[in-house]
């Protein structure tokens, strides 16, 4: 049942084939006060709204992406879970599948196809004096 709702944009996780894993928000209605934030939040189409119960509803479970949290992290009534321990899921599934090896490539791939993604050490220097500068004018 899983494999056949996984969406084609999403059959796979860098290498991993996402049918192999269960990964969804699931909603506590008990908790949900139908706010809608989870629907207007959730870039890959997960969510829809029931107007008939005037909430939302996890209607295409296999667009979710591996290891995106987003829509529980901004829950504000803490509604939405994952598996009990996200990073520990994910860790698991990292390791048996060996995601670094694709990782590194698709990183490599992704610099040659775009090189203004790199930056240089000066600029982070840059960037952290410019954070550090802001926190003490906020202090300040």
């Amino acid at each position: 049942m899983w494999q056949s709702v996984v969406s084609e944009l999403s059959k796979t996780w860098h290498g991993v084939e996402r049918a192999s894993y269960v990964w969804y928000p699931k909603i506590d209605y008990s908790k949900c006060t139908g706010c809608g934030l989870c629907l207007l939040t959730c870039g890959n189409d997960v969510f829809r709204w029931s107007d008939q119960k005037g909430l939302p509803v996890v209607a295409n479970p296999g667009s979710c992406v591996m290891g995106c949290t987003t829509c529980a992290k901004l829950c504000p009534e803490d509604a939405i879970s994952f598996p009990d321990d996200p990073k520990h899921f994910l860790k698991q599934v990292i390791i048996k599948e060996k995601v670094f090896l694709t990782v590194k490539k698709e990183l490599k791939d992704r610099l040659d196809k775009h090189p203004d993604h790199r930056v240089s050490a000066e600029d982070v220097e840059a960037w952290k004096k410019a954070e550090a500068g802001e926190r003490s004018a906020r202090r300040g």
